[in-house]
């Protein structure tokens, strides 16, 4: 199996758990969750890692006991963390965390020391690897991450989340994955798709084609948009796919995208063609939402053979 790169953030979790999320201006009761490991980088590189990929993460802690704990628990599940570096005028970032009881979550997060991370000349990338980033790091580090990708021959692989300036990064990418408010925004239209072929529509705009294919050309890149519950939709040079949602019993969204990005990567750096990896990562997402936390949430290869 070819190696999986995750550039991406390590956070502390803290959380809460509330009946329902307040309105603006109202004061509720909840209940204090104990800090855990988090942050997109680290859980999608467990969640790859846990279905047997081998996994480099590259990332920046701070010089502190939080940080610490996240690099230990990282080696912990067998991923490579030479590439973890510790910011010592920084504190490792941390995620404030509201967990509704319908699983719906709402997550602000100070970088920290995420901030500070620049990837340097020195990535080991192979051809075959695949290289995953999200954008809770600066884009700089991403563009600079999939340059060396590209000029391997390596997979870019990009959850550009949080969106802002990082939507520059997208069309660098050979794979773009999406969530509903993602795809509208980028594919410019007003309103969330709400079905697969809405969600194919979109992905086809934004991959540089209509619905109905116009645009001229093939399309260079695969475009992956993800429905929660009613399963995921792609387009791309492959062709499209849709994939039906898998019936959970939901208790915990919180790191669900990140579980199905993180297995994605490990189902492509295995060879899978795009249509059996989306299912695995859609399985595994599944399984995901129905436990508590991120990095714990994480499902391991035997759950989903």
């Amino acid at each position: 199996m070819s190696r999986v790169w995750v550039i991406g953030s390590l956070n502390v979790d803290r959380g809460w758990r509330v009946a329902r999320h307040p309105h603006v201006g109202e004061t509720i009761l909840g209940e204090v969750v104990a800090p855990a490991p988090g942050g997109k980088g680290l859980n999608q590189a467990v969640a790859a890692v846990r279905v047997g990929a081998d996994v480099a993460l590259v990332g920046r802690v701070g010089d502190d006991d939080d940080g610490r704990w996240l690099a230990s628990l990282a080696a912990g599940e067998g991923i490579d963390v030479g590439g973890v570096g510790t910011a010592l005028d920084h504190a490792t970032g941390s995620a404030l965390i509201v967990v509704a009881a319908d699983g719906a979550n709402t997550v602000t997060v100070d970088p920290g020391a995420n901030a500070t991370l620049a990837v340097g000349p020195g990535l080991a990338i192979e051809a075959g690897d695949v290289v995953v980033a999200q954008l809770e790091v600066p884009v700089d580090a991403v563009r600079a991450a999939f340059d060396a990708a590209r000029a391997v021959g390596a997979t870019c692989l990009l959850n550009p989340s949080p969106l802002g300036a990082g939507r520059s990064l997208v069309p660098s990418a050979d794979v773009v994955v999406l969530n509903q408010a993602e795809a509208a925004e980028l594919a410019g239209v007003g309103e969330e798709a709400t079905d697969a072929v809405a969600a194919i529509g979109q992905a086809l705009a934004i991959a540089g084609h209509d619905a109905s294919g116009a645009g001229g050309g093939a399309l260079r890149q695969t475009v992956v948009v993800t429905l929660g519950a009613r399963g995921v939709a792609a387009a791309g040079p492959g062709g499209q796919v849709s994939l039906a949602g898998v019936v959970a019993d939901v208790v915990d969204t919180t790191g669900a995208g990140d579980c199905f990005l993180g297995v994605l990567a490990a189902g492509l750096a295995d060879g899978l063609p795009l249509e059996p990896a989306l299912d695995r990562a859609n399985r595994a997402a599944a399984i995901a939402v129905t436990r508590v936390g991120t990095v714990a949430a994480m499902p391991y290869d035997v759950e989903l053979d």
